[in-house]
């Protein structure tokens, strides 16, 4: 692999990713609205849960990473339409720099937004540590590049149709969201909605996070079986999204 040429190209979608500043400071100030205001209020009602507010908090993290992951991907649908990738591809760089840096730009995107929310949460449950810190963010950039690599894997759909890329995307992150303990832990749910819930990544990405964090393990997944179930998704969507890179994007329209 030319790490020339996959720095450069990370350099590039990086402070192209970060143009406006402006954006991240409101990112940060969503996260803050979402967590003290809804965070409180869901706090009052849900009861079966000690501490939700510190649960709800770790879910947003969880919630807003997977959209910031989600975002990189549909940025490189986007960038095919744009007749961007086209242009990369008449480059001297090979497929494995492309995949990769798209990667390396939404995991560092995610780091960048994730990391000061995440520093609040644990400071205010009175858990933050260094240790507690570096695994969570382990867990976090884990689950980012899982998801990073799901969307890349889909954008093969987009080069045919991005109306029905974007319906499936929407349709997907949705079930992914809701079916899973990003809001609620399983042993609060009911059987068919804990039943869906047991087969949907998100679900041990969430809870091992949570268990990075610190949180009470009783109402969190084996960690363990999490540990799999997440290195599952990263490498399975990983050589997925690679193959499709090397094999379906070539020749196709793009714009």
């Amino acid at each position: 692999m030319n790490t020339k040429a996959l720095a450069s190209l990370f350099a590039f979608d990086f402070w192209e990713a970060f143009d406006s500043i402006s954006w991240v400071v409101y990112f940060w100030f969503y996260f803050a609205f979402q967590f003290f205001v809804y965070g409180s209020l869901m706090a009052n009602l849900v009861v079966t849960v000690n501490n939700y507010f510190f649960y709800y908090g770790a879910g947003l993290v969880v919630l807003l990473s997977f959209n910031v992951a989600s975002w990189a991907g549909r940025r490189f649908v986007e960038s095919a339409h744009e007749g961007r990738l086209r242009y990369l591809l008449s480059l001297p760089i090979g497929r494995g720099e492309l995949f990769v840096s798209q990667l390396m730009l939404g995991v560092a995107v995610n780091l960048t937004r994730m990391v000061p929310p995440l520093v609040l949460v644990l400071w205010l449950s009175g858990l933050f540590t260094p240790w507690a810190l570096v695994t969570s963010v382990l867990v976090l950039c884990a689950i980012a590049t899982g998801i990073i690599g799901l969307m890349v894997s889909l954008s093969v759909i987009a080069f045919r149709s991005f109306d029905i890329y974007s319906a499936i995307v929407a349709a997907l992150s949705a079930l992914l969201i809701r079916f899973s303990t990003i809001n609620y832990p399983i042993s609060s749910m009911t059987a068919p909605y804990a039943a869906v819930s047991e087969f949907n990544p998100v679900t041990y990405g969430s809870d091992l996070f949570r268990r990075a964090l610190g949180f009470n393990t009783s109402l969190l997944i084996d960690p363990y079986l999490a540990t799999a179930v997440v290195v599952a998704l990263c490498v399975g969507t990983l050589f997925v999204g690679m193959f499709f890179l090397s094999h379906v994007v070539e020749g196709v329209r793009s714009s």
